[in-house]
């Protein structure tokens, strides 16, 4: 009885009318759900990026002191022991580390490339660095001094100084297999070792040399170690007020290019909220054409429904046999609109990888109990209207 009411309803109600009207609906829904659903999720990872969930090299910025007139006249700025207590008394500095910069003389040169520089060594605190190398240790006596370097200083050298120079283009694996001289001196004293570089960092743009060495340099070929010039901090959020005003009132300058600029943040929220908007504007209007399109068709067809019903049907049954028509309609564009979704997923977490930000693989849960509640809430809702309206023709 029931195949048989559907066959007849089919005829009924689809005789001699164009689909395209539905067809349309089913887009719309797909368009809605699809630009509320990516942009609650985009929105998510932007909240990642900016609280440094995303790269925990974001949660780490390092910090120096304006240059003034008096530092162009030769006097010396750097932090002070009263200055780095301040720095970890505060609640949203998780904790700080001094730079370290070499007060002697180096060198480096190489034969295989060719050339020879003038270098400024850094260390800092193992706990700070991104990069979990077992080569980069150095102890007394040992004449091997590991180096790492930024990721950025090899870009440098590779499309800004090797080709002004005639230099050969390199990359991470060959710079790793290189071998250099490095020089130092001061004190009347002069020492070569053989310099290796075993990693590159996001985090730091600087030359690294492990502390130990450094500590041992300074000690022998330096003068009396001076006040720390730069100091790197892991904070709780780079971006958040406290820290911005902090910096701002004591005169620090941040140098870190990996954060999202907070006025550019706020841009992006505005953005997203109005796409956000959108979306579920166009979901709205989508499920009202449904909902009209429903109506529309009982209401043309009044009097082969009621005539239906005196031959013993049931209301319930014909607004059932139209609810479900509708729920296998819906289904499908629900289903489609996950599958862009995953697939826009996979796009754009290979993409931020790129820039060096790590995002979750899969969908974030708030999306998809979003998804399933909206179209949850609008199903049942369609399918009341569809009731009701069966129920006026009866």
């Amino acid at each position: 009885m029931i195949h048989q009411t559907q066959k007849i309803l089919d005829k009924i109600l689809w005789k001699g009318r164009s689909r395209l009207l539905l067809l349309g609906a089913a887009l719309g829904s797909f368009i809605g759900f699809f630009l509320l659903l990516s942009t609650l999720q985009f929105y998510i990872d932007v909240q990642k990026l900016l609280r440094g969930d995303a790269n925990p090299s974001d949660q780490y910025v390092q910090i120096n002191k304006k240059v003034n007139l008096f530092n162009t006249l030769g006097v010396k700025s750097g932090f002070s022991e009263t200055d780095i207590e301040e720095l970890n008394s505060k609640s949203f500095i998780e904790s700080v580390g001094k730079f370290t910069a070499n007060d002697f003389r180096a060198g480096a040169s190489s034969d295989m490339l060719g050339f020879y520089t003038e270098l400024f060594f850094e260390s800092v605190p193992n706990e700070f660095l991104d990069v979990n190398e077992p080569a980069f240790r150095w102890s007394e006596g040992q004449n091997s001094v590991p180096v790492l370097i930024s990721k950025d200083y090899l870009a440098l050298y590779n499309f800004g100084f090797a080709p002004s120079q005639g230099l050969p283009q390199v990359t991470p694996a060959t710079v790793s297999k290189l071998n250099m001289e490095i020089s130092i001196s001061g004190q009347g004293k002069k020492q070569n070792f053989n310099g290796k570089i075993v990693g590159f960092s996001d985090r730091i743009n600087s030359i690294l040399v492990p502390a130990s060495f450094m500590n041992w340099a300074n000690a022998n070929f330096g003068n009396e170690p001076g006040l720390a010039s730069r100091l790197i901090l892991k904070v709780q959020n780079p971006m958040s007020k406290d820290f911005q005003n902090f910096l701002k009132e004591k005169g620090y300058e941040v140098s870190t290019g990996r954060l999202i600029g907070s006025q550019f943040g706020v841009l992006l929220k505005v953005v997203l909220s109005v796409l956000w908007l959108i979306g579920l504007l166009i979901l709205a209007l989508s499920m009202l054409v449904f909902s009209l399109n429903f109506q529309l068709l009982i209401a043309q067809n009044r009097p082969e429904i009621r005539l239906l019903l005196e031959t013993g049907h049931y209301p319930k049954q014909i607004s059932n046999l139209l609810s479900k028509r509708f729920s296998y309609q819906f289904t499908f564009v629900m289903v489609f609109v996950f599958a862009a979704l995953f697939a826009l997923r996979f796009w754009q977490v290979g993409y931020f990888e790129k820039q060096g930000f790590e995002l979750n693989h899969g969908l974030g849960m708030q999306v998809i109990i979003v998804g399933l509640i909206f179209g949850g809430v609008l199903l049942m809702l369609n399918i009341l209207n569809i009731r009701s309206a069966v129920s006026n023709q009866a």
